[in-house]
């Protein structure tokens, strides 16, 4: 089964994920979506990270959460039940994550047009 753009219209590989013609992302098809329940998309976990935005310490908590779609409170509150109960495996395990996790790239402006738009020098 071949797809087509849906930009260009160009017929595609099954495989693609551009266009070879004008470079726009191809989305996968709906059948490729994996899910366990019937009518929910699964979304993969993205890359852990460790977020600059919504961190308490080192982020660690925030950025497990937010790459499993996990709530950030649960994932405080287990970690320090294994904190104090687990022997410190809680703390181990956040000091781990903090040395291995790579932090969030920080975002610069996008640069914008000078002169700006309609205005003349002379």
């Amino acid at each position: 089964m071949s797809i087509s753009c849906k930009n260009c219209g160009n017929a595609m590989n099954d495989e693609a994920r551009f266009c070879s013609v004008c470079g726009t992302p191809v989305s996968a098809p709906q059948s490729q979506q994996y899910s366990a329940q019937p009518g929910v998309a699964y979304a993969p976990p993205t890359r852990l990270i460790r977020p600059r935005m919504g961190r308490m310490i080192a982020g660690v908590c925030q950025g497990l959460a937010n790459s499993y779609g996990w709530d950030v409170v649960w994932v405080r509150v287990v970690t320090v039940l294994l904190t104090i109960f687990g022997g410190g495996i809680g703390l181990v395990a956040y000091v781990v994550f903090w040395i291995v996790m790579p932090e969030e790239p920080l975002s610069l402006p996008q640069p914008t047009a000078w002169p700006p738009q309609g205005s003349s020098r002379a």
